[in-house]
């Protein structure tokens, strides 16, 4: 019985593991999806990154800040723009926050 129980919480804490994993993984994917300038993939990598579970506040931040990223190489200045400002109110305090404004300060279409 006692083996039972470890090795179901030991599964329960692999399964766990291997979510967060695969948003990293699919986050990472999406930065070199930006650096090969492949920006419809960058939205379709960060979607999924988002989708695994819920991220950690400060990778929300992070996954929403290269979605705008992506979206203004896409020449989708107003929705780049949207999420700018999203981030700038939810997540001020982030460096991600804190980039977002610099962006905003930076736009034509404030």
């Amino acid at each position: 019985m006692k083996k039972n129980i470890v090795f179901f919480m030991l599964a329960l804490l692999i399964s766990g593991c291997s979510s967060t994993l695969a948003q990293r993984g699919a986050l990472s994917k999406a930065y070199s999806s930006y650096d090969d300038g492949n920006y419809e993939d960058v939205l379709a990598l960060t979607s999924r990154a988002e989708n695994y579970e819920e991220p950690s506040r400060e990778m929300k931040a992070e996954i929403v800040f290269l979605k705008a990223l992506a979206l203004e190489k896409l020449e989708k200045q107003d929705e780049a723009l949207g999420l700018y400002k999203y981030l700038s109110e939810q997540f001020g305090d982030t460096q991600y926050g804190y980039k977002a404004k610099e962006k905003i300060k930076g736009s034509p279409t404030k």
